[in-house]
């Protein structure tokens, strides 16, 4: 119960992270008797990126997508702006959208989709700067937690189609990430994975030519197709498989 909402222990936190941070194995989770510690080592991850997951350039753009009074217009605007995210974090958005939506479902856990987007709201969305004025702080704390439930609420086949098993090799083992947050340091490599990308990697949610055919296909979904122009991601964008830095 209150799965994301609750604190863990601070030590754990950080004993966690450091095993992140200069381990070449992921950390049994299993063995971790505080499941608060684990959720906060999450939440302390996207805290601490160099930008929200969804970015200064695109946080007004959010803001003003999930506002829209129209459910049809709202959705049409989101999935175009999540379609302008770079690709690593767009990737990393699906596979915690998913996430939710299962913590979300659980009644154990007491977390609708209001409560997880008032935790996540300050987290993933954030600011349009990184140090805005005590106005826009207030004004902001009102927005983001509407663009978390617009998020959460999107069907789940459009998430899946960013996070197909295949596209997630079985051993992370002998996998280390480079992380391009504050995570990583020269001596240390993350493997929390990268949160920037190039432009020109960048691969474009579908589109419709027109709402009606949008929102028909956010009913229908095809997002699964295991087509070569509908499958996951290109090789340089894999989430979780990279080749291994030397």
């Amino acid at each position: 119960a209150g799965l994301y909402r609750l604190s863990g222990a601070d030590r754990t936190v950080k004993e966690l992270k450091e095993k992140f941070l200069r381990s070449k194995t992921v950390p049994v989770l299993s063995k971790v008797d505080d499941i608060h510690a684990i959720t906060g080592l999450l939440k302390d991850f996207l805290r601490n990126l160099k930008e929200p997951l969804l970015t200064f350039r695109l946080n007004r753009t959010f803001m003003e997508a999930a506002e829209v009074s129209d459910d049809d217009n709202s959705i049409a605007l989101m999935y175009q702006t999540i379609s302008d995210l770079p690709q690593p974090n767009r990737d990393t958005l699906a596979f915690l959208v998913l996430h939710l939506k299962r913590v979300a479902d659980s009644l154990d856990t007491k977390m609708d989709i209001s409560n997880l987007a008032r935790v996540f709201g300050p987290t993933i969305v954030g600011h349009a700067v990184p140090n805005p004025e005590p106005m826009a702080i207030l004004q902001d704390t009102k927005r983001q937690p509407m663009v978390v439930e617009r998020l959460l609420s999107l069907p789940v086949d459009y998430w899946t189609q960013y996070v197909m098993a295949e596209n997630v090799q079985s051993n992370l083992n002998h996998l280390i990430i480079e992380n391009a947050n504050c995570y990583a340091t020269p001596e240390r490599m993350s493997m929390l994975g990268p949160l920037t990308t190039p432009e020109q990697h960048l691969t474009k949610t579908p589109s419709s030519s027109s709402l009606s055919q949008r929102m028909k296909s956010t009913l229908t979904p095809r997002f699964g197709s295991k087509s070569k122009s509908a499958v996951g991601f290109p090789h340089q964008g894999k989430f979780f498989s990279s080749p291994l830095l030397k």
